[in-house]
């Protein structure tokens, strides 16, 4: 009779057990299925906003042209991989064209006086 109680007891915990698992595997099945509908939400959700943002972007960019002179207009419908800028320092350079010019002044004006 113990042992019969036994077998009965391990059988009521086995199928506790596997009730328990597949409650476990049950919930964890649920979650995962909720987690996958939100990822699935939030990429539709994405999906429309880069829609929204297409169909405003160009009737902005035209809206914006129309406001610009011919040259603006030209610049924004131009697509540029680098633009690069010089910028010159006019002052410096007149300093240094006029010292060039004195000197090669002085430098012709003693050749002369050498050559006599």
């Amino acid at each position: 009779m113990a042992n019969k109680n036994a077998a009965l007891e391990k059988k009521a915990a086995d199928q506790k057990a596997a009730a328990e698992k597949k409650a476990a595997a049950e919930r964890k099945k649920a979650a995962d299925q909720k987690a996958a509908a939100e990822k699935k939400a939030a990429a539709e959700r994405q999906k429309k906003a880069a829609a929204e943002r297409q169909k405003k972007a160009p009737l902005d960019k035209k809206s914006a042209l129309a406001n610009q002179v011919t040259s603006e207009k030209k610049r924004e419908q131009r697509t540029q991989l680098l633009t690069v800028s010089v910028y010159l320092n006019t002052g410096k350079i007149a300093g240094f064209v006029s010292l060039g010019v004195i000197a090669s002044a002085l430098l012709v004006s003693v050749l002369s006086f050498i050559a006599r």
